[in-house]
């Protein structure tokens, strides 16, 4: 037996390694097209980049894990099932489940593994990773400065470029001084070129043919209209630099980031969730004393006794119709007005309500979106393995597709119950387990037909099948 769980396991760890990196990768390649236009054009050293890439490929480790046991299971037991060697075992008496008993103590394990890392260290990798996204948006581009576009990213200037040429040359300028609030005067230039300093920490814009206009002071005489002239001068050349130190990449504190629920394990989340229910429920008592203080019957009217007790109604319809015509109208319109006053707040209230009930639907969506991707592992397990036995065939084939194919569907129905969740339109409880909910009777029903011998992707049993039917009909 010990030599059986060693054939399997190392049958099983190639494929796995092979299929998670991959798998890892293609994820990562999609998460990182999110954030393409953020690193572009942004001189960022070649650490920061690496950094972003490594922990963006933390970050996919809870899905990948599912798509590589379910494939690198597929091919195991499918190859093992190819070579003869599952017929061979259970004619020594072995059976399918037994076969699958070492992976699936594996598969546990590394869904623990999974919900460990995915609870502990990846709430900290995800804080450092919004930090670093974060700064990177923060630092601008150099030299990106669109045409026909007043670009103010420019300490003390905004600076507008009618075109931009591939030799750096450019035309049509426009410089206004934004220092001492605007009353800096501006620059016009026909054409100029665009150069960085040695140092990288300044932009040397070099002006051909223009004008410098500048306000001069303010003349006033009496009794005369004011005057405002601009001084204006010539210039064949002129150099204007800019400081670049503001655009300089520098990273910040990722503990001075808000609080997301990527960032923070179970435990703390549920502690959030907590106090939301709590604030909710403060709400509601509030609201309802509130409701009962000020529209609420009461004898306290000008126009009523004080002997009219809360809740009567007839009573109450009573005192109003033996009031005269001027006091009814009164009272009538402040009944429509406080009518409308208790409609307000009861609207205001149902809309701070469904935001706790949203805030805490994200909370719980969180909660269970780890449990259940752990899960997910072994449920894919349970997938993969039986398919293979059933298929008997190894490699990049048809079985890999199709397992492919399941997780897309595991993938797709995960992502959009998260989505609808945390929207606070779908029970989180039923939301975020909906898809193992799903597959799991399809592991159930494929290790089933796997350990009774089913020929049920054998297409030369389909065949033999029509044929008899035929041949019954011949006769």
């Amino acid at each position: 037996m010990k030599k059986l769980h060693k054939l399997v396991f190392i049958t099983f760890f190639g494929p796995f390694a092979v299929t998670f990196t991959v798998s890892n990768f293609l994820l990562l390649m999609i998460w990182m097209v999110k954030y393409l236009e953020d690193i572009i054009g942004k001189g960022l050293e070649f650490q920061i980049i690496m950094e972003m890439i490594a922990r963006g490929a933390l970050n996919q480790i809870p899905f990948s894990l599912p798509l590589a046991i379910l494939l690198s299971s597929t091919m195991t037991y499918g190859k093992l099932g190819e070579t003869i060697e599952l017929t061979s075992m259970k004619a020594l008496g072995v059976s399918l489940i037994q076969v699958m008993r070492p992976l699936f103590i594996f598969c546990s394990l590394v869904a623990i593994g999974a919900f460990y890392f995915s609870n502990n260290y990846l709430p900290y990798s995800n804080k450092k990773l919004s930090s670093l996204v974060g700064d990177i948006r923060k630092s601008k581009p150099e030299l990106l400065i669109p045409e026909g576009v007043f670009y103010s990213q420019l300490r003390g200037y905004t600076l507008r470029i009618g075109k931009k040429y591939k030799d750096k040359t450019i035309a049509e300028v426009l410089i206004f001084d934004d220092s001492n609030n605007g009353q800096g005067g501006f620059i016009a230039s026909d054409s100029g070129n665009l150069e960085l300093s040695k140092s990288g920490k300044h932009l040397i814009l070099n002006l051909i043919n223009g004008n410098t206009y500048k306000r001069d002071k303010e003349k006033v005489r009496p009794g005369k209209m004011r005057k405002l002239p601009f001084v204006r001068n010539n210039f064949e050349n002129n150099r204007i630099i800019f400081d670049l130190s503001s655009f300089k990449f520098e990273k910040s504190d990722p503990n001075n980031r808000g609080k997301s629920f990527k960032n923070i394990p179970v435990d703390e989340i549920i502690l959030s969730r907590d106090s939301v229910h709590l604030e909710k429920k403060e709400a509601v008592n509030r609201f309802i004393e509130t409701q009962h203080y000020k529209y609420y019957f009461r004898s306290d009217t000008a126009f009523l006794s004080d002997t009219l007790t809360p809740n009567n109604y007839d009573s109450l319809m009573r005192k109003i119709n033996n009031c005269d015509s001027i006091k009814r109208m009164i009272i009538y319109k402040t009944a429509k007005g406080q009518s409308a006053q208790a409609t307000n707040r009861i609207n205001n209230h149902l809309t701070t309500f469904n935001n706790h009930r949203k805030y805490s639907s994200q909370h719980t969506t969180e909660i269970h979106k780890r449990y259940s991707m752990a899960i997910a592992c072994i449920v894919m397990f349970f997938i993969g393995a039986p398919f293979g036995a059933i298929v008997r065939k190894g490699g990049l084939g048809l079985p890999v597709v199709i397992g492919v194919l399941l997780f897309l569907v595991y993938y797709v129905i995960s992502t959009s119950m998260e989505k609808l969740c945390k929207k606070g339109d779908f029970n989180p409880l039923i939301g975020m387990w909906f898809a193992p909910i799903i597959l799991a009777p399809i592991g159930i029903f494929l290790t089933y037909k796997a350990s009774t011998d089913s020929a049920l992707f054998r297409w030369e049993a389909y065949k033999k099948g029509i044929k008899r039917i035929f041949r019954k009909n011949n006769h």
